[in-house]
């Protein structure tokens, strides 16, 4: 039986790919990050007379400047906090975002943690019994907001179509991954995994 082994070198997931080599924008693609409960991925969203302001919560007033409050659902079907405050606090709520430097991208992470998906993809990838050498083959998914791995296919393939094959079935089989947004709106998220297959039965992901 093959010894198959995984190798993690720098940042998972680094690695970079050539446009010229793919008819895809491979631009798009993002790398995983670290790591998430499922707690973690639950936001709350404040909402100010209506208006959601990128990184604004209950501190940015205080609680006899709120003349309501209402806790539903925003027109995302995300449940949040909306406030009524007065025009002079939602002029300082909106000086106050101009002045932070905000980071709104997601983060997204494999259940547990990037060092089990190394696990994962080793307990679940089959070496290709006509593997010669060491083949590449780049793969990318579409991880819905939900963490559903969805629309799965190849950048670039590898010159054995068994390898090609089974990267494809691999990347299908991915159980949901942990997503956190910082923004009410969801938008689907696109990722590069490349995989290296090589004999005598090593794996690298870069």
């Amino acid at each position: 039986m093959k010894r198959i082994t995984l190798f993690l070198s720098g940042i998972f997931f680094a690695m970079v790919i050539f446009a010229q080599q793919s008819e895809l924008d491979e631009t798009i693609y993002r790398r995983f990050q670290f790591p998430l409960t499922d707690s973690d991925t639950r936001s709350t969203f404040f909402y100010f007379n209506g208006e959601w302001f990128p990184g604004a919560n209950l501190e940015e007033v205080k609680p006899d400047q709120i003349k309501s409050v209402e806790i539903k659902e925003d027109e995302y079907g995300n449940r949040a906090i909306f406030l009524t405050v007065s025009q002079e606090i939602i002029e300082q709520i909106r000086s106050g975002v101009d002045d932070k430097l905000i980071n709104l991208d997601p983060i997204c992470e494999f259940p547990g943690g990037n060092g089990r998906m190394m696990e994962w993809i080793s307990e679940n990838m089959k070496i290709p019994q006509t593997l010669d050498g060491r083949v590449c083959v780049v793969t990318a998914i579409k991880i819905l907001p939900d963490g559903t791995v969805s629309d799965a296919k190849i950048l670039r393939p590898s010159n054995n179509e068994e390898a090609n094959h089974e990267a494809l079935r691999l990347v299908n089989s991915l159980p949901k991954f942990r997503v956190k947004y910082q923004t009410p709106y969801k938008e689907p998220l696109y990722y590069s995994l490349p995989i290296t297959f090589s004999v005598p039965g090593s794996i690298i992901i870069r």
